[in-house]
């Protein structure tokens, strides 16, 4: 398997529809039906009308009407995340869906011409910060801020995670954006912080919560509202979990700066040890970002077949992530076609990527540490891999990681 994704433009299917109209059937509103079938990411629909003629434009998806436009613009784009003003954000549904086509002028033989384009849901990397805070808490950019500036650093996805409190996610649920905006909450405690995410309001009440029983009661709440748990910067000097480490599904093991305060290191090993004694044990990174520092934060990379909340929050859940906090380029990692997260009995290892010449490359698995060498920074690498359980790949510079992968998993 490997991390470039594939030309989006393999996964577009084009429906082009027509439509005859007179001046008689003038002040009528015509349909057209179409099927969108299942798997459907996106839908674009344009169209055009002989000249002289006013029609407008709208859509009715499974008998509900999903929007209008009327003559204001020639184009309407729908998915889970974005949709033209005038049209409800949805995930696309299947089944029978209408053009909406009101004849609202029309003085000659009108051809009316409408463009469907499905974008089909394909298995890709997507890109996104897992732990940010805004305004709503002691972040220092309000939401339109940090969602401008994961626009400018190309992300796809973007966790809301602000200390002790939802507004922010009502604030997000507004928002008519590409990416995908995930609502979450940092729950903040003397304990620990553990981070809530995938509902408006994964708990009721943040206090009191400074007893064991009081954290987990609330996780408990979290993950019967459908919140998905992620453990935050467990060993950090300041604020560490001081509770049991279970019951999350995953452990945020990079926060931040890696030689921050945040104790990445001691994270790290304390996650590899989880692998070799044969836990399921799935790692992130999160920026933790509440303001510019001009420091190279890591992000987290998640395979999905879609760009929407609940498949993000699966693939994170899954194991299918890595994370970097540079420009090197991770090609391929995988083993007999299985990649990150993903499970085989083959054994034979691939490894393709380019990174800066002085960085090292270490192979981990539940044997060691093998370090590969690469050929001034670009390494092609196959050959079997004998370990048992799993096998990750993590890239330093001057002890520090830059890269680390979740593992590829041997039966």
């Amino acid at each position: 398997m490997t991390i470039q994704k594939p030309t989006d433009t393999e996964y577009i299917e084009l429906l082009p529809l027509h439509l005859t109209v007179y001046p008689k059937d003038q002040q009528q509103i015509q349909q057209i039906s179409f099927c969108v079938p299942e798997g459907i990411e996106r839908l674009e629909v344009r169209y055009r009308y002989s000249p002289g003629n006013t029609v407008d434009l709208g859509m009715m998806a499974n008998g509900t009407v999903h929007g209008w436009s009327g003559g204001a613009r020639d184009a309407v784009r729908l998915s889970e995340c974005y949709a033209t003003p005038g049209y409800q954000r949805s995930a696309i549904a299947p089944g029978n869906w209408h053009i909406l086509l009101g004849l609202h002028h029309v003085t000659n033989t009108c051809d009316i011409h409408v463009d469907i384009t499905f974008h089909k849901k394909h298995w890709r990397w997507f890109k996104g910060d897992t732990h940010i805070h805004s305004l709503h808490s002691d972040g220092k950019l309000s939401v339109g801020e940090l969602v401008e500036r994961a626009q400018a650093y190309g992300y796809h996805y973007l966790f809301f995670t602000d200390h002790n409190t939802c507004s922010q996610n009502r604030e997000i649920s507004a928002i008519n954006s590409e990416l995908c905006l995930i609502p979450g909450m940092e729950l903040t405690t003397t304990r620990g912080h553990v981070n809530l995410v995938g509902c408006d309001r994964p708990v009721q009440n943040f206090i009191p919560c400074d007893s064991e029983f009081a954290v987990f009661a609330r996780i408990h709440e979290a993950r019967q509202n459908g919140a998905r748990i992620g453990i935050n910067h467990p060993f950090c000097q300041h604020c560490p979990w001081l509770s049991e480490i279970k019951e999350f599904d995953w452990l945020e093991i990079w926060n931040g700066e890696w030689d921050g305060c945040t104790q990445n290191e001691q994270a790290f090993q304390f996650w590899y040890q989880q692998l070799c004694d044969g836990k399921f044990c799935v790692a992130v990174a999160g920026s933790d970002f509440h303001r510019e520092k001009g420091l190279a934060l890591a992000h987290t990379w998640v395979r999905a077949e879609c760009c929407e909340r609940e498949a993000i929050l699966s693939a994170l859940q899954a194991g299918r992530a890595w994370f970097q906090c540079d420009d090197m380029v991770l090609e391929e990692f995988s083993v007999s076609g299985a990649g990150i997260g993903e499970s085989t009995s083959g054994r034979q290892l691939v490894v393709k990527l380019k990174t800066e010449p002085a960085n090292e490359i270490l192979l981990y698995s539940s044997r060691g540490i093998t370090t590969l060498e690469s050929d001034n920074g670009n390494l092609c690498w196959s050959g079997d891999c004998a370990a048992e359980g799993f096998v990750f790949l993590r890239i330093n510079r001057e002890g520090h990681a830059r890269l680390i992968t979740n593992p590829v998993w041997l039966r």
